[in-house]
């Protein structure tokens, strides 16, 4: 005999078959409290949702019900919705373009308004800088040095500076920061002085701003420290050489400060580099990264632009800023999921498996992504990788990685002393105290420095 909640559901599947999608969500939303028609009610409304082209109320039912597996669906929803955006979407060009200049580098700058632009091979990109910004006090060698971080892997002009340039150093110290576990680290082990940017990506993409938003809200509301946000379109720049959107190199992430140091009068730029891209070369191989070319280079790089080059986190891992956030009182508010939205982050990344998961958020470990890189070589993020499923009590996920599991790796959240080494003594003492209060130092390096994974 067929029951009364069979019956309904054939009803509603009857309605949508016929593509009579209006009157199957009028049905679908009476099932929504039935114990027995609930998911099926729920899919029939993203279904539906979906074949109308309502993008938006697609996404809004999967964060109302993330119990319900849509991930597939999601996914092509924003595809669409981004497709549509980017077709809206131009990006702007000056009122007067320039062609590159390659004999005379810093013309290539120009201003227009409160908008900075630069001219570049390929065309131009822009930041919308704070009232009372000017190009005219800018100094020579902060323009260089942002043309490197940019250019320097396609124009090798750009990595060659005048000898004459330098810059006198500033008073302040600010942190290219993102919201995310890692610069949210590095700003508990800062001083409360330090100034918070962040870049904003001014063009659309499947990275969403909701996260961080909502987590500079919460900073602003209980400690008074406002983020200032610069947006700008130079991630393009590398889309113009065959490669995804984003920056063109490690330190374009704070291309925004070293263009606004004059006007901020910042003495240092500090990073949210841990372990894992420090002492670590690609979270796999022990470095000594003091000597590496990667730290003596762009350190008195940024010294003849008057800026200490800060890595507040150089001695502590992903593991580790995770737990200095999670004694922090940015817990329930630092993210590092990229797509999320309003206040729920995806669940179906990379990151939401090895930064929300250890924070003790739910996360689908069966998702196409997380499943494709813990079986991909080499593996992303290696040691925290591994420390990851262990902690987690994930080994099953990856049973090809199991006799790496095998030894401890407690000390992967334990502090590396030399690191402190790398800091300038003005602020070398407090992020010391700040991470004793956090974290414990490794008695033994050995683990770390022994580290080669061929993953």
């Amino acid at each position: 005999m067929v029951g009364f909640a069979a019956l309904r559901r054939l009803r509603i599947r009857r309605r949508y078959n016929a593509g009579e999608y209006k009157a199957a969500e009028a049905l679908a939303r009476k099932e929504l409290n039935s114990s027995a028609n609930r998911r099926f009610a729920v899919d029939i409304l993203l279904r539906a949702a979906y074949n109308q082209g309502n993008w938006d109320e697609v996404l809004s039912l999967a964060e109302r019900f993330p119990d319900v597996e849509m991930a597939a669906l999601v996914d092509r929803t924003r595809r669409h919705a981004l497709g549509i955006q980017k077709e809206k979407h131009r990006d702007p060009e000056p009122n007067t373009p320039r062609v590159w200049n390659e004999d005379h580098l810093l013309s290539n700058w120009f201003q227009e308004d409160a908008r900075l632009w630069l001219c570049h091979p390929w065309g131009h990109v822009y930041w919308d800088m704070p009232k009372g910004f000017t190009l005219e006090a800018t100094s020579p060698a902060l323009l260089h040095l942002a043309l490197e971080v940019l250019l320097g892997p396609w124009v090798p002009s750009t990595k060659r500076w005048p000898e004459d340039v330098r810059r006198s150093e500033g008073q302040r110290l600010a942190l290219s920061y993102s919201g995310g576990v890692d610069s949210t680290a590095a700003m508990v082990l800062l001083p409360e002085d330090t100034l918070l940017a962040y870049h904003e990506r001014s063009f659309p993409s499947m990275l969403s701003h909701s996260l961080p938003h909502l987590t500079f809200e919460a900073i602003a509301q209980r400690s008074g420290r406002e983020v200032l946000c610069v947006p700008s379109n130079h991630e393009r720049i590398r889309t113009l050489h065959g490669k995804q959107t984003g920056f063109s190199t490690a330190n374009a992430a704070a291309v925004h400060l070293i263009l606004l140091a004059d006007h901020l009068d910042l003495r240092g730029i500090a990073f949210g580099t841990p372990i894992d891209n420090t002492w670590l070369e690609k979270g796999k191989r022990f470095r000594d990264f003091s000597a590496s070319h990667y730290w003596t280079h762009w350190s008195a790089k940024f010294r003849l632009a008057g800026l200490h080059y800060v890595l507040p986190i150089n001695h502590i891992s992903e593991a580790g800023a995770l737990e200095v956030c999670r004694q922090s009182p940015w817990k329930d508010v630092v993210n590092s999921c990229l797509r999320g939205v309003n206040e729920r982050w995806c669940g179906r990344c990379w990151k939401c498996f090895h930064k929300n998961g250890p924070l003790g958020r739910d996360f689908d470990p069966q998702s196409t992504e997380i499943q494709t890189f813990l079986n991909t070589t080499p593996l992303r993020t290696a040691q925290h990788a591994l420390w990851a499923l262990k902690t987690q009590n994930l080994v099953d996920l990856a049973p090809h990685l199991a006799p790496c599991l095998e030894e401890d790796l407690s000390w992967w959240v334990q502090a590396y002393r030399p690191g402190l080494a790398l800091l300038d003594e003005r602020w070398r003492a407090g992020v010391e105290a700040n991470t004793e209060a956090h974290l414990t130092w490794m008695t033994d390096p050995a683990p770390l420095e022994s580290v080669d994974l061929n993953l």
